[in-house]
């Protein structure tokens, strides 16, 4: 998502060396896991090392497909109650095309949303010459279920380890109890898909 504050650290670097040493010819890189376990970070840095080896990529954020945009998204799941959060918010068949068409060279076509605007980019991209696509957010080991992904990377933290990281994103406030509800229930759908990981990652801190 446009707008949203990446907060580099050793442990990104970290996350994305390791990923870096298990790729031979994947092309499209899951970077999946619980919240504040630096998965936009990872990815950014995985780039920067996949770009220093002659690789290009491009990184596409779940936050950007979520069927509902984030300025409407917390009315919504208030109105529909904490049973709406999880999987079905997100618009998996549009990713799968993605992938497909990523594999077959042919252009992808997907939205960039912006944060702090109520603003929508509908992109174009040739693919040709982009060695990998990178898809990182909290689900997107879910997407290894349909065998779409040739790395699936799991990065592991509970909600208490990785709560102050959130907050040093600006992505939590302790006082909304409602908010608190929703990092607990994806907590527990996230856990779920560490088992499509072909790589698990500790959540060691944010130094």
């Amino acid at each position: 998502m446009q707008g949203d504050r990446l907060l580099i650290t050793q442990q990104s670097y970290n996350n994305a060396r390791l990923i870096n040493d298990k790729l031979t010819n994947q092309s499209i890189i899951l970077i999946g896991g619980n919240s504040g376990t630096q998965k936009s970070e990872s990815a950014d840095c995985l780039q920067e090392i996949l770009f220093k080896n002659n690789k290009q990529s491009i990184v596409l954020s779940l936050d950007d497909f979520y069927n509902t945009l984030p300025f409407i998204r917390n009315i919504n799941r208030r109105k529909l109650g904490i049973q709406s959060v999880g999987l079905s918010e997100i618009d998996f068949e549009e990713l799968k095309r993605i992938c497909d068409d990523f594999k077959n060279k042919k252009p992808i076509r997907f939205r960039r949303v912006h944060k702090y605007a109520t603003i929508v980019e509908h992109i174009v991209l040739d693919t040709e010459d982009i060695n990998c696509l990178i898809i990182e957010g909290l689900y997107s080991n879910y997407l290894r279920k349909d065998n779409y992904g040739d790395l699936s990377v799991y990065l592991e933290g509970n909600p208490s380890q990785t709560l102050e990281f959130r907050k040093k994103r600006g992505k939590e406030d302790e006082t909304d109890k409602f908010r608190l509800e929703v990092v607990d229930k994806e907590f527990r759908v996230i856990s779920q898909l560490k088992r499509y990981a072909d790589l698990v990652i500790e959540y060691k801190g944010d130094n």
